[in-house]
């Protein structure tokens, strides 16, 4: 009878201890079921962040931030003996800067998808151009005549000193600051939680 009893325990025991084995199998199946899931998951979130995030860079190549309109007179003088030439021009013109390629831009996205951090290239004078001249006053000789390719000479050595200037002004620094607000937006916009600039 007591043997009987004994089996009896013994095979319980087993039994129990046969589920508590089943059931940690289960959970651990389950478990790192989920945790493959998971991290499928977060890759194919991030791949297609980084999938969003090359194709709006893509969408603007060239990144104008900073525009500036100036102005200035030039005086043109030429003598020879008492023939002499002069001819006072006024200019308009406009600057550009900012980032040339905006697919120069470099990043990285966390593992998780929240934290986007990029290298963005220094801001450069886009273009100088002028948009308006007119002449004020001028008189010719024809002993000494002022040529359009001296008028030409004269505005783009004016042009340049003028670009050189806001350069020292600290342009191209406002550019880049921007530059660096806009795409901070833009990045917090695509659903980034943290943006990162170096």
């Amino acid at each position: 009878m007591e043997d009987k009893k004994e089996k009896k325990r013994a095979g319980l025991g087993t039994r129990i201890l046969l589920r508590i084995v089943t059931i940690i199998v289960v959970a651990a199946i389950v478990l790192g079921a989920g945790y493959f899931a998971f991290n499928r998951f977060a890759g194919v979130k991030t791949e297609n962040k980084l999938a969003l995030v090359d194709r709006q860079l893509s969408y603007c190549q060239e990144l104008v931030t900073a525009k500036y309109r100036y102005s200035d007179i030039i005086t043109l003088k030429k003598t020879s003996g008492f023939a002499k030439s002069y001819s006072i021009i006024k200019y308009t013109g406009i600057i550009r800067a900012g980032i040339a390629d905006i697919t120069d831009v470099s990043y990285s996205v966390s593992l998780d998808g929240k934290t986007i951090t990029l290298s963005v290239p220094e801001a450069e004078v886009l273009g100088n151009e002028i948009v308006s001249q007119s002449v004020f006053d001028e008189k010719q000789s024809i002993f000494v005549p002022i040529s359009t390719q001296d008028v030409f000479d004269e505005i783009e050595k004016a042009k340049t000193e003028a670009m050189e200037d806001m350069i020292a002004e600290g342009v191209l620094d406002e550019a880049r600051e921007y530059s660096i607000r806009i795409i901070t937006q833009f990045m917090l916009a695509l659903g980034f939680e943290e943006v990162k600039i170096r």
